[in-house]
């Protein structure tokens, strides 16, 4: 596994650029036809046909509808790898990694009615759910990656994956219950106290 060891500050070209927008029409339309026909009412053709492409075009973006719908946080685990790496190496694994959580929480204050309609329909739709836990494996996988070298484990170091499935688990928890009080404006500050609750647990 690769991690970048910073953004690229390039500016896209056009072709790039219009990848990127037809990625988010999809990514729109997959979310609309969710809410309005449910999950067995939404194939992917009508989503492609919703944006006036064909269904073969929507697999060049993306794996399954499901994908689609998650497109917004699709790239939050390796961005949060990057910036862990850049952190100071003086914080602990834990403070690394809540620094890096930022990554998130900046991205779903920077669009709460997005990230709000993401989780209603993770709640509501089992098959999404399921993909959506599996994004967040590999979350771990590609947070476990960074701490590994940040700490000079080797990167397959299994003992580097215990720190970030709890930090993980924790912004699961903040995200439901942000979700329940429909308060993601204070998703940092749940975050902070699934992570207190985390840690008091594990002194007991």
């Amino acid at each position: 596994m690769e991690l970048p060891s910073e953004r690229s500050t390039t500016p896209k070209g056009v072709r790039e650029r219009t990848k990127d927008a037809i990625r988010s029409e999809l990514s729109a339309a997959a979310m609309r036809s969710f809410q309005e026909v449910g999950y067995s009412g939404t194939t992917v053709e009508a989503i492609a046909a919703s944006v006036g492409v064909s269904g073969r075009t929507f697999f060049r973006y993306f794996a399954s509808k499901e994908d689609a719908v998650l497109q917004p946080i699709e790239n939050l685990g390796r961005d949060a790898a990057v910036r862990l790496l850049d952190r100071p190496a003086r914080e602990t694994p834990l403070q690394a990694l809540r620094a890096a959580m930022d990554v998130a929480v900046e991205a779903v204050l920077q669009d709460v009615p997005l990230m709000r309609t993401v989780m209603r329909l993770n709640v509501e739709n089992p098959e999404l759910r399921r993909r959506h836990l599996q994004r967040m494996d590999e979350w771990i996988d590609q947070l476990a990656h960074a701490l590994a070298l940040r700490q000079g484990l080797t990167p397959t170091d299994p003992s580097a994956r215990l720190p970030c499935s709890i930090v993980l688990a924790a912004w699961e928890l903040a995200l439901h219950r942000c979700a329940q009080r429909d308060g993601f404006e204070m998703v940092s500050e749940a975050l902070d106290a699934a992570l207190s609750e985390a840690k008091g647990f594990l002194r007991r």
